[in-house]
């Protein structure tokens, strides 16, 4: 093997271990202490590779670039689309606020209460004890017996909730008695009033009643014939 085959052998392998390699070098000390140089040029370019990573530096890597985008697209985007993504993240949140909040439906029975007045049955039939029961029966509900007299009964929503609405004549003057299905996102005080109208709810086995009458009317006997004559089904 000539030398010029030899170092083309050596910068290609410096730790190769063929065969006409090794006898070349026995016979040449010249070419001996040129593989000797190179293998040792080697091992010094390993140890300067051979740094060791930490182990978090992808993750710092994936951060920084990151961090380099998210600069960049501020420097890029209107001061405005950054406001308007403000104000629709506040927006978001309180709608959400809003949707969660527990529904309450004290002010709109008091509301009602002033159209007890003029209000009209939607059936020309007079009301009987049949036909206010067959608008409880959606409710799971009976009356055993009349509770007064019941001019009224239509469905009617109070804050979206579905109610049963009765109208009654009493010596204490015209009241109303809601029926409304139990709900967990609804909200009855026990007592409420505004400047002309008081009421008073009662929840019962599935569903809750709200009395309402004048402000100075007693709504106590009303209540106790709806305690004492409703009934709900197993």
């Amino acid at each position: 093997m000539d030398e010029l085959e030899f170092r083309r052998r050596i910068y290609a392998d410096p730790n190769t271990t063929d065969s006409d390699v090794i006898e070349a070098a026995k016979n040449n000390e010249k070419l001996r202490a040129f593989w000797n140089e190179q293998k040792a040029l080697d091992n010094q370019l390993k140890q300067v590779l051979n740094v060791s990573v930490p182990d978090d530096l992808a993750h710092k890597l994936i951060w920084q670039q990151s961090a380099n985008d998210l600069a960049r697209h501020k420097h890029k985007t209107p001061w405005y689309i950054g406001l308007a993504a403000s104000v629709a993240f506040v927006m978001g949140v309180g709608v959400m606020s809003w949707v969660n909040k527990p529904v309450s439906l004290d002010v709109h029975a008091l509301a009602h209460m002033q159209y007890a007045q003029t209000e009209q049955a939607h059936s020309p039939l007079p009301v009987d004890l049949a036909q206010v029961n067959a608008k409880l029966a959606s409710f799971g509900a009976e009356f055993t017996g009349m509770i007064g007299d019941v001019q009224v009964a239509n469905y009617c929503h109070l804050n979206m909730v579905r109610s049963l609405h009765l109208i009654m004549d009493t010596p204490e003057g015209k009241m109303s008695v809601f029926i409304v299905p139990q709900r967990n996102d609804v909200d009855i005080p026990d007592s409420f009033s505004d400047t002309l109208y008081r009421g008073e709810s009662m929840r019962m086995q599935r569903a809750n009643v709200l009395v309402v009458g004048d402000k100075a009317s007693d709504l106590s006997e009303v209540k106790q014939l709806i305690s004492e004559r409703m009934q709900f089904s197993a």
